[in-house]
């Protein structure tokens, strides 16, 4: 079990897929999470340099990611 707790886009932007979701655009101020186990990937980019803060809670001796 691996999971994002409150990720943050500082600046930028970006798409943000996740599977049974619409995609979403997200902008420099948007918060968003992704449900525990559920696939999702980068997206098309925006116009400028995003960064983004996030912090993982992971399972104590378990990977933070695993293959799809």
């Amino acid at each position: 079990m691996s999971q994002y707790s409150g990720p943050l886009v500082l600046e930028g932007g970006f798409e943000l897929p996740v599977q049974g979701q619409p995609t979403r655009m997200l902008k420099a101020g948007d918060g968003f999470q992704i449900p525990v186990e559920t696939p999702h990937a980068g997206g098309k980019p925006g116009d400028k340099k995003s960064r983004i803060a996030i912090t993982y809670v992971v399972e104590k001796g378990k990977p933070l990611a695993s293959p799809a």
